[in-house]
């Protein structure tokens, strides 16, 4: 019997880990991607688990046949998912109807998120809350004193959510799209369901007492174990709760912390998921293994927190050397994409595993604390289970809106391993003491020393290792030490915010760097972030308005606002900490957060077009780079239909993509999407073997040559062209022209229909697979092709109308202006070499 249910309890969690993927995903392109809506979906997810256990767990003990009414359960939570993306689209229409966030303000927002989850998860997440209580109430026995049976289904349940999270963020997402995935996890629930019901079961006989009376007809009793120790019930619910707490906690330090070294796109967010239930499940299994566990006692309990804060805190006294670790793996990396996830499963299995591995121990544990074998197990494990379900989501909200940005990743690290020692030694103060009470207290004391040691410095958090952009020198342990000196030094400032980590690096002038990565640099940057703006308002006939989707340095925005005649200027930034960073780069910005004509906004940009009913002249993007997990929802069919309403009749969309780290199959798909909405795409460069700036529309652009010459005389143009550009008047503006939108709809016939969208975001998988591979495409064989097939000018301009070769000559201009500006730290790593030196520097 308890292998059936464990296999059934497999199947089950695996369902759970894809349909929770499959709604934040859902959720995120309603909401928006910042943290406090992620924060309102996922406390109704975990509060109708926690809530489920406990309506449902006394269910459990009250029914003879507790494997029937999981399955039954099963059966509701199948019906319910089916139906779930029915709802979204009513959530859909109500939340955007009432204007979101952007028209009720923070909080009135925040309670709508809250109100619209709960209609659409509150019945799946019920049920999923009853389901283990009543699988653990068809198998365990009163023989079971310990309930190892419980540690059994339990660690089976989330070997489940293991596979289905793999599943779900490396092949099903992408491979099936979310209402794909979705309908096949609710397809495999149904089979568990009516595998469920099926299933024979021994008849149990309910007694006043709660108790049940048979066992499987033919099964050997086991040998009987010892009657552990109580603590009152409100006790050990606390520590449920507070364990819980915890790990959540520490599961938002770890996603923010691994971002910058594995580089914080969809598969790495996936693969620390992975890891942290591997390891719950795994300490599950292990409780249920035996006689060779710990008995469940305080004394074990506080052990098992007493050893969790050390496993915590190991990785934070390496501090550095961990970054260092995967700075030397990732070389091996470029091989392929499996070598790669090989690389970043080292690093997350090292900092992840075995602090998970305990807390899987612990919750079984607690369990057995409040009872022993079958009496009232179903209603002690939902008790158990809305009580750790509480402490992770007051975890999940005091860490994302508070802890994290007053104390920062590394601070909040250290007091999760200080309140995990702190509950070891409170729990051992009601016991006796013993050697084995001060070997615990020991255990406690280790894991505060290793908490103060100085911990992960800007080369972790501040280094594109992740992106394959850190190449340690391994010349020899002098130059190294040199390096990593040089690289905290050039850190000037950096804070936690919200939604990410941010830091200026001022070793060439500013650059802005998000979770690690350089998002902008000042100089290196600012023909793209000036002309990104500029381009459009220098196409459109009469530009007055404009939106900026993204503050970054504020270059962008504070150059538009000095167009003549520009009356208004809306930014969109997810993270408030990035204002910091346009204030800091005010002299060249033109001091963009004092100007009257710019209007900013904290919010989702995606969120902000849908609910906003502003129309503008020009609308540019300008996100991070689409490997990062969410940002591809800003390059989908979806999204660029929102930026259509938004448009004036005359109004120009400038899209920005990176030309590098990608294939020429993930641009092809970027145009084929942006062209499916816009009739009328032309291709810009902004950076002669960096970047593209695409400019889509609904009606031909008008290249009217006489107005294009006389506002390239005058301010800003004049300026922005000579200075970012390296060119001047009518000439040089072109430049940078590569492509006609006659070539745009060539690659949308090619295409055949293969768009980014919000259920299949394609460029979001194909990106995070390049990213520091090198890149298969080239602006130049881009622009040779448009060349050659007599589509490298505006098709509205006669051929003498404008000197091309003269164009031509201005392009090579840019491009020895570009070398000349100050170096920008790039570079793929180019060798593994000095193996030995790499173990010693590390190892230091």
């Amino acid at each position: 019997m308890l292998a059936r249910v464990s296999a059934l309890l497999f199947c089950s969690g695996f369902c759970a880990l894809v349909y929770q993927m499959v709604w934040l995903r859902m959720f995120r392109l309603i909401f928006g991607a910042s943290h406090a809506a992620n924060a309102a979906v996922l406390a109704i997810f975990m509060g109708g688990l926690g809530l489920g256990g406990l309506l449902l767990g006394p269910r459990a003990d009250r029914s003879d046949r507790p494997l029937r009414l999981y399955g039954r359960l099963e059966l509701g939570i199948s019906l319910a998912a089916a139906l779930s993306p029915l709802l979204l689209f009513g959530a859909r229409a109500v939340y955007l109807g009432l204007g979101g966030t952007l028209a009720l303000g923070t909080l009135p927002g925040t309670a709508l998120r809250l109100i619209l989850s709960a209609l659409v998860l509150a019945a799946p997440t019920l049920l999923m809350g009853g389901t283990l209580p009543a699988a653990v109430r068809a198998v365990e026995r009163g023989e079971d004193v310990g309930r190892r049976e419980l540690g059994v289904v339990y660690g089976a349940n989330t070997a489940g959510a293991v596979t289905g999270a793999c599943v779900a963020a490396f092949f099903a997402l992408e491979a099936l799209g979310a209402q794909g995935t979705l309908a096949v996890a609710a397809a495999v629930n149904l089979v568990v369901a009516l595998v469920a019901i099926r299933m024979p079961e021994p008849v149990r006989t309910v007694h006043d007492s709660g108790r049940t009376a048979a066992a499987e007809p033919g099964a050997a009793p086991p040998p009987p174990t010892a009657d552990p120790a109580r603590l009152p019930a409100g006790l050990v619910l606390a520590a449920a709760g507070s364990v819980g707490f915890a790990f959540l906690l520490m599961e938002l330090v770890w996603s923010r912390m691994l971002s910058p070294i594995l580089g914080g796109s969809t598969y790495t967010f996936g693969l620390v998921l992975a890891v942290a239930l591997a390891g719950i499940g795994g300490g599950g299994l292990l409780y249920g293994s035996g006689r060779k566990t710990l008995a469940a006692t305080p004394r074990a309990f506080a052990l098992t927190c007493a050893l969790e804060a050390v496993f915590i805190a190991v990785p934070l006294a390496l501090g550095d050397k961990l970054a260092l670790l995967a700075a030397f793996l990732r070389p091996m990396g470029e091989t392929g994409f499996g070598p790669l996830v090989a690389t970043w499963a080292v690093v997350v299995i090292l900092v992840v595993l075995p602090a998970s591995l305990v807390s899987g121990y612990q919750f079984p544990l607690l369990v057995a604390l409040l009872g022993k074998g079958d009496e009232k197990v179903g209603r002690q494990v939902g008790m158990a289970y809305a009580s750790n379900t509480v402490g992770s989501i007051l975890g999940s909200l005091a860490g994302g809106f508070g802890l994290l940005p007053l104390l920062g990743a590394v601070n909040t690290w250290r007091l999760v391993v200080l309140g995990l020692a702190g509950l070891s030694v409170a729990t051992l103060l009601r016991g006796r003491r013993s050697p084995r009470v001060l070997a615990v207290a020991l255990v406690a004391t280790v894991a505060v020393g290793l908490a103060s040691a100085p911990g992960p410095t800007a080369v972790w958090r501040h280094s594109p290792i992740g992106a394959g952009r850190f190449q340690p020198n391994v010349d020899s342990k002098v130059a190294l030490e040199n390096q990593l000196r040089d690289r905290r030094r050039a850190i000037v400032w950096e804070v936690d915010g919200v939604e990410s980590t941010v830091a200026l690096d001022a070793r060439y002038g500013y650059a802005f760097v998000v979770n690690g990565k350089s998002d902008g640099h000042v100089i290196g940057d600012a023909p793209t972030f000036v002309m990104h703006g500029l381009l459009g308002t220098m196409l459109h006939p009469e530009p007055t308005s404009a939106m900026v989707v993204g503050l970054g340095t504020g270059e962008t925005a504070g150059w538009l606002a000095r167009v003549d005649g520009m009356t208004r200027i809306d930014v969109v930034e997810l993270e408030p900490a990035i204002e910091e960073v346009a204030r800091l780069c005010a002299p060249v910005n033109f001091s963009v957060m004092d100007d009257p004509k710019v209007h900013h906004y904290r919010g989702d940009g995606r969120e902000f077009l849908l609910t906003s009913d502003a129309r503008y002249d020009v609308i540019v993007n300008e996100p991070s780079n689409p490997y990062r997990a969410g940002i591809a929802s800003l390059f989908t069919v979806e999204f660029y239909e929102a930026v259509q309403e938004r448009l004036t009749e005359d109004g120009l969309f400038v899209q920005w993509i990176q030309a590098y780290d990608l294939s020429a199959s993930t641009v092809r798909t970027v145009l084929a999407t942006l062209g499916t909405v816009f009739p009328h795409v032309e291709i810009f460069e902004s950076q002669t073997a960096g970047d593209l700036l695409l400019v889509a529309s609904l009606k031909p652009v008008d290249h009217d040559l006489a107005r294009i010459q006389a506002r390239s005389g005058v301010h800003p143009y004049k300026e922005a062209l000579s200075w970012m550009w390296g060119v001047a008047g009518v000439e040089g503006f072109y430049s940078t022209y590569v492509a006609n939108q006659g070539l745009t709809r060539a690659v949308v016939e090619a295409e055949g229909g293969r768009l980014n969208t919000d259920d299949r975001a394609f460029i979001e998988y194909e990106f995070a697979r390049n990213v520091g591979m090198g890149s298969s495409f080239s602006i130049s064989d881009l622009a040779r092709l448009a060349q050659a097939r007599g589509e490298d000018r505006p098709l509205d301009l006669p051929a003498d109308a404008l000197d091309w070769s003269a164009a031509r000559e201005f392009r090579h201009v840019r491009a020895v202006a570009e070398q000349t500006r100050p170096p920008v730290p790039a570079g793929l790593p180019a060798r593994m070499g000095a193996r030995a030196t790499a173990r010693h520097a590390w190892s230091r």
